[in-house]
């Protein structure tokens, strides 16, 4: 077995339709512009991410969407926490990509602390008693949520 990984080739980026629906960490790390494209020069988000219902790690991500880059661009170096949404459709377009805010979801925000807290995967779901736990209780007043 090699040490050593294949670089990722263009069909295995993930996008965010691959992601819909899923609990993310997302990590904004710089807005581009005049990326050249397939369809000519256009502006994107570079951003690391954690799929944390499928544990999974994406470096170097580049969204394209309006609203994600609107969305993230704010947020350069901080960590967002949101599930990947569909908006509303505008007539003969398809329905945008965008974040849901998931930081008033105590069960979220014990699962996004407890990966970050621990370095390693999260269990798909957490159990009631590590979310009970004081470090884990001590992470959630850090990062300002309510305790359940």
């Amino acid at each position: 077995m090699s040490a050593f990984a294949a670089p990722a080739g263009q069909s295995e980026s993930v996008k965010p339709a691959d992601l819909k629906g899923h609990l993310l960490i997302i990590k904004p790390v710089e807005y581009k512009t005049s990326i050249q494209t397939s369809l000519g020069e256009a502006d994107a988000i570079e951003v690391d991410l954690v799929d944390l219902d499928t544990n999974t790690e994406h470096n170097s991500v580049l969204f394209f969407n309006v609203a994600l880059k609107s969305a993230l661009k704010p947020n350069i170096g901080k960590s967002v926490l949101a599930r990947m949404g569909e908006g509303v459709a505008k007539p003969g377009k398809s329905a945008p990509w965008i974040l849901v805010d998931a930081t008033a979801d105590a069960e979220a925000v014990a699962k996004a602390t407890a990966y970050l807290a621990s370095g390693i995967s999260a269990p798909a779901t957490p159990a009631v008693s590590a979310v009970d736990s004081p470090k884990v209780q001590a992470l959630l007043a850090k990062l300002g949520a309510t305790p359940f």
